[in-house]
């Protein structure tokens, strides 16, 4: 049985596959953002309960992924664009 190819979509078209990894990187630095938060706050002489702390990291890793997602979405888009706004090129201060 033959699996179907996936083709390369075509230009301006969105891209799921890439939002998700976009996704997941921005999990990631989440995710590393909340490891050195956990660092700071373990140094500190204040007294945290732990399901606090698990919520504070869980929403420093969905925020990550939801710029993420945001960000690459909205870059999609803009590439798909009809408008010739989205696609000037800006150029630098002279």
């Amino acid at each position: 049985m033959r699996f179907p190819s996936r083709s390369k979509p075509a230009r301006g078209s969105f891209d799921p596959l890439k939002v998700l990894a976009a996704m997941g990187f921005g999990a990631t630095l989440g995710s590393l953002v909340a490891a050195l938060m956990h660092r700071i706050m373990l140094n500190t002489p204040a007294d945290l309960p732990l399901t606090r702390l698990q919520a504070f990291y869980g929403i420093l890793v969905a925020s990550g992924a939801l710029v993420a997602f945001a960000i690459e979405s909205v870059r999609q888009l803009q590439v798909s664009s009809p408008e010739a706004d989205y696609h000037r090129r800006r150029r630098g201060i002279r």
